[in-house]
């Protein structure tokens, strides 16, 4: 569990519309880093929310957390190796 900050929190800010008190309280996420063939580094994240983890009981402790819970994603993606940040909205 990461707090969120550098070209992801701008992302959320600016293509998601998210306010930056919500990302500073309440999101974080769940990071997985891979090397894919030809691409080079690619970090997939997971965004979720503080509370509605705290209120499903589940405890999260990387990237497999989700594969349980998806309905607790709220946004899912990947950040490339040049700071690209590519993140589509799973849940309201």
């Amino acid at each position: 569990m990461k707090e969120i900050y550098g070209r992801l929190c701008g992302h959320l800010l600016y293509a998601h519309n998210v306010d930056v008190d919500t990302i500073a309280r309440d999101l974080r996420c769940a990071k997985l880093e891979v090397a894919l063939d030809g691409e080079g580094p690619v970090t997939f994240i997971r965004v979720f929310s503080l509370k509605a983890v705290e209120q499903e009981g589940v405890v999260v402790t990387g990237w497999e957390a989700f594969d349980q819970h998806p309905d607790l994603v709220l946004f899912e993606g990947y950040i490339t190796g040049s700071d690209e940040v590519h993140l589509v909205r799973k849940a309201a």
